[in-house]
């Protein structure tokens, strides 16, 4: 952690010089107060202060006090400045990692708890770069001018009434360890709390429909508790502290006190030396208050250093990127290829064995859990490549950069994503440099015109988190019409229809057909009629090809294709019947 933040140090080395310079001339400049307190004393009791030297001693003491002010203000704003800097560019390089992640990594962490990591224990170290800093340099600016001052007076004073803080120490160290285990089990009571309150704000619909909102209540109320009792130990600790510091420093002003004043008797001190020690002996309060603290920031900045550069330190597991950009997509083949997650134990794809060409359509069915998603999963990358071959253009896939292999591909998942920004705004994502008449064509290919009309402010309507304020089907239709605006040399639609009618499903269908006849497609759904245009059909049955062929050879085969189409066509059937009755 030290050396993480000695290497931010040297990056900004000449504001963190004069933020030092300015620290040691403040504390310098603390001295003349005190200088001038004795002095005036001893004139005093003495009876020779004149009113010339009054107002002498008062203009330098205004004088200091206006240059003390100005260096607090240049190294204050130094030191804090940088810090937030430091914790921006820290969250920056953050939140770049998880956009350069894949999947697998994303298993790795909780929500709640990646999010503490970018709130709390970026705070947390940064902290460290802020405060915790200030109190070391100010302890050391009272090892440096304080000590020596007091030092000048009466060294045997200052020796003997800095034993106190010797002991504090000590104890201070012992009480170091217990602390860290206090803060390790807060921090992990608020990543608990994140995740509590991110699964109620996406599960609230489902709990109101169950009525399970007392559930919610109840473990939220359980959460909370943990969290209170967690930083209440932490509290304990510091509470601890901050009144062992006020005993020792009260022990250290009494032999002050008690030494000075033998030393009066014995006409070694004047009065005025002795107050001026007194004034110096409580400088040391501000230095101890900030070691109580200091002493949890170290602890907090040491378990949030340690989980930011596990965030940062883990990867996704893929193989080293490749090097060829890829320019077009003529070919894609698996060749005996076997797929298993980092988490299962068996292979959720075995022997793959399929072709797919330029301006070809494939259909992939199969019933639920039979691999399907998996298999369009490989195309992402999202995941290390499995066993057997797995090419595009005849060319092993890992030969590709990723990201040129990213822009050849339009994808439409099963869980529609769309942000907290208008219909415009998510269509864009696709391709922001898309016109207007670009966005007209994609939502009328996505048979979502008419529904966009009807919309309060068109597709300017805001469409609320993860699209809160619409139908799924709007959602789907959104989320297709984004895949077709970027007019990608693969589009990939992974059960992108369920949410949608027959007649729009077909109008959706006719458009791919019409418009995309020299691209290549990928169809996975449960529907078999969105796949019955496709040139060729994999059915998927526990992660092997069960059968292939064409939508009028599966149906000659009489197997699971068959089976499935006559049972569709039989509820197709019965939902016309009931409409025509009605």
């Amino acid at each position: 952690m030290i050396q993480a933040l000695w290497q931010y140090v040297k990056k900004k080395k000449l504001s963190y010089i004069i933020m030092l310079v300015t620290i040691f001339i403040e504390y310098f400049i603390v001295l003349v107060p005190t200088n001038i307190t004795q002095h005036l004393i001893d004139k005093m009791t003495n009876n020779v202060l004149t009113s010339q030297e009054l107002l002498i001693q008062l203009i330098i003491l205004f004088s200091a006090t206006i240059i003390a002010y100005i260096s607090f203000y240049i190294w204050a704003k130094i030191l804090f400045g940088n810090q937030i800097e430091f914790q921006a560019n820290l969250r920056q390089r953050m939140f770049g990692k998880l956009l350069s992640m894949r999947a697998q990594f994303y298993e790795k962490f909780r929500s709640g708890d990646m999010l503490t990591r970018f709130t709390n224990d970026t705070e947390a170290f940064s902290e460290f770069m802020g405060y915790g800093m200030m109190s070391v340099l100010y302890s050391l600016a009272v090892f440096l001018f304080i000590v020596p001052a007091m030092s000048l007076i009466s060294w045997e004073i200052m020796l003997v009434s800095a034993t106190p803080f010797v002991f504090l120490g000590a104890i201070l160290i012992w009480f170091q360890k217990k602390q860290e285990v206090a803060v390790e089990k807060s921090r992990e009571a608020v990543s608990n709390l994140s995740d509590e309150v991110l699964e109620v704000v996406e599960g609230i619909r489902v709990a109101r429909a169950y009525g399970k909102k007392e559930l919610g209540t109840k473990r939220f109320r359980q959460k909370t508790s943990q969290l209170k009792q967690k930083a209440n130990g932490i509290m304990r600790y510091q509470a601890m502290y901050g009144r062992l510091g006020m005993i020792f420093v009260s022990l250290s002003t009494m032999i002050v006190v008690g030494m000075g004043a033998l030393y009066m008797k014995d006409g070694r001190l004047t009065l005025g030396q002795v107050v001026a020690l007194q004034l110096y002996a409580l400088y040391f309060m501000d230095p101890i208050w900030m070691l109580t603290d200091f002493i949890f920031i170290y602890q907090s900045g040491k378990v949030s250093f340690a989980k930011l550069m596990e965030l940062l330190n883990s990867s996704d597991d893929l193989q080293e990127d490749g090097t060829t950009e890829l320019d077009m997509i003529h070919s894609i083949s698996f060749n005996q290829y076997s797929f298993k997650y980092m988490s299962a134990q068996e292979e959720s794809l075995k022997n793959i064995t399929v072709t797919l060409h330029k301006g070809q359509t494939l259909g992939v069915v199969g019933k639920t859990g039979s691999g399907k998603t998996t298999f369009v999963r490989q195309l992402l990358l999202q995941y290390p490549i499995g066993t057997g071959k797995f090419s595009i253009n005849e060319e092993p896939v890992t030969q590709f950069v990723r990201k040129s292999i990213e822009r050849q591909i339009g994808y439409v998942p099963q869980e529609h994503v769309l942000f907290s920004k208008s219909v415009k705004e998510n269509i864009l994502v696709g391709n922001p440099n898309a016109d207007i008449l670009d966005i007209a064509t994609a939502i009328e290919t996505a048979a979502f015109t008419e529904d966009a009309e009807r919309m309060s402010d068109g597709i300017d309507t805001l469409v609320g988190e993860k699209g809160v304020s619409i139908s799924g089907g709007q959602k789907q239709r959104i989320s297709i019409a984004r895949a077709f605006i970027k007019q990608p040399e693969l589009l990939i639609l992974d059960d992108s229809l369920s949410a949608v009618d027959a007649k729009t499903e077909r109008k959706i269908i006719e458009h791919i057909q019409a418009i995309r006849q020299d691209k290549t497609n990928i169809i996975v759904s449960h529907r078999l009629s969105s796949v019955m245009h496709a040139d060729w059909i994999i059915v998927l049955d526990n992660g092997v090809i069960s059968e292939e062929g064409t939508p009028q050879t599966l149906l000659e085969q009489k197997g699971w294709y068959y089976e499935q189409y006559q049972r569709q066509q039989l509820e197709v059937e019965e939902d016309e019947d009931s409409h025509s009755i009605d």
